[in-house]
């Protein structure tokens, strides 16, 4: 029996070839993977930056609208614009010591029941032809 020499050299480039294949899968898979998370900390700082610059803009808007609202500020701008406008501290608070809920309720029935209200009923006659 002839022994073939060429079975044991097919068997072992099959082999290489094999490995040569997975391992350059596994390489490309690495590098895509790194890429991958190169991309993502890339979006990540994008948006970090992002994040301050509206944080900054709101601090800056904030700090314009707490300039605005000064009260020497306001006082001059009533007088200038003739607004009429008095502080709250100024303003005659009125306690109601009644049911409100109650008197809401009659405040806004009050055209549905107008014998209660003291007002005479609307009444509408059909003319004749």
């Amino acid at each position: 029996m002839k022994k073939n020499s060429q079975a044991f050299v097919n068997q072992l480039l099959v082999c290489l070839l094999v490995t040569i294949t997975f391992g350059g899968s596994l390489g490309l898979g690495t590098v895509w993977v790194r890429h991958q998370i190169s991309v993502t900390a890339k979006a990540n700082r994008a948006l970090l930056a992002e994040i301050s610059e509206v944080n900054r803009r709101s601090d800056d808007i904030e700090a314009h609208i707490r300039s605005e609202q000064r009260p020497e500020l306001l006082r001059q701008l009533n007088l200038e614009f003739r607004l009429g406008l008095a502080p709250m501290n100024e303003v005659p608070v009125v306690h109601i010591t009644e049911n409100v809920t109650r008197r809401m309720v009659e405040r806004a029935n009050r055209w549905s029941y107008p014998e209660e209200s003291g007002l005479d009923p609307i009444t509408f006659k059909v003319a004749q032809r």
